[in-house]
């Protein structure tokens, strides 16, 4: 489109019957549309006015004389609305450079949003809008090529990190489940220091393969309870792990609920934990 316009083909218009117009392939006509005897033609190249050119359609007037006139061209969006049927929106000229200054905005919020999942990325291509607008649209098409690779590499980063995360917790949880199963008995119910709910599931989850008694755990964090408890099944017909949670939830100023087997709850309490396990102590005696 754009080699088009720097053509600076001559854009005229001429006035035909519509019955020499449908005859006509090469002139455009919209469905829907009703015309009437005369129809204008909209000619772009060619000999101004005599129906050569490579663009022709009934329409009823234009905004300029020449292809250059138009200046930068940027299609912005692409969409299907039909069957068969899709939906092209673009800018041009102060239209064009009003898009590119505002899409800059938008590439900026982005890079500030991957910054603050990966602190020290690269810095974007600068933009200045003191320029021509085709150049504008060049900083734009290099910063957006930019964006493509950080968010690449932020999404890289992220799963890389997850999984670090991921070992490290159950390398914690398994060392705490060792040394809760070395000193339980005929039930296991323990705080954990700092521990939120997954920390404190995946303690549970280590715990079942050394203890097969009922599990009551209890963990503080940021003024938050989390607890979990965990009833081997063939010991549900006597503990219900949703049962317990639900009496002892309500202590520490929470709730919570799940299966006979494994249950979870949660509370704004931590200085009521001791009297929280307390409680689930008497619960499985």
């Amino acid at each position: 489109v754009n080699e088009k316009i720097a053509e600076n083909a001559p854009v005229s218009w001429t006035e035909i019957p519509y019955s020499e117009a449908k005859q006509r392939k090469n002139i455009i006509q919209f469905f829907g549309e009703k015309y009437g005897d005369r129809v204008r033609v909209l000619q772009i190249g060619g000999e101004p006015k005599a129906l050569n050119g490579y663009s022709m359609e009934l329409c009823g007037g234009t905004h300029v004389r020449s292809t250059s006139e138009i200046r930068p061209f940027r299609i912005v969006r692409e969409e299907a609305i039909a069957a068969g049927i899709r939906r092209i929106e673009a800018v041009a000229g102060d239209a064009a450079r009003a898009w590119a200054q505002e899409e800059a905005r938008r590439q900026q919020e982005k890079f500030e949003t991957l910054s603050r999942k990966k602190p020290e990325l690269a810095l974007l291509p600068v933009f200045t809008d003191t320029v021509q607008t085709d150049e504008m649209l060049k900083q734009i098409d290099a910063r957006a090529t930019q964006l493509e690779k950080l968010d690449a590499d932020v999404r890289e980063w992220e799963k890389k990190t997850a999984k670090a995360a991921e070992v490290d917790l159950q390398s914690r949880a398994a060392a705490i489940a060792k040394e809760l199963a070395a000193s339980a008995e005929k039930v296991c119910v323990a705080k954990v220091p700092d521990a939120d709910a997954k920390l404190l599931q995946a303690v549970a989850d280590a715990l079942k393969r050394y203890f097969h008694g009922p599990i009551v755990l209890a963990g503080g964090r940021d003024n938050s309870v989390a607890l979990v408890a965990v009833i081997p099944k063939e010991l549900t017909s006597k503990y219900q792990a949703n049962k317990i949670i639900q009496a002892i939830a309500p202590i520490v100023s929470g709730k919570g609920g799940g299966r006979p087997e494994n249950a979870q709850g949660g509370g704004t309490d931590p200085s009521k934990i001791d009297k929280t396990l307390e409680k689930a102590k008497e619960l499985l005696r």
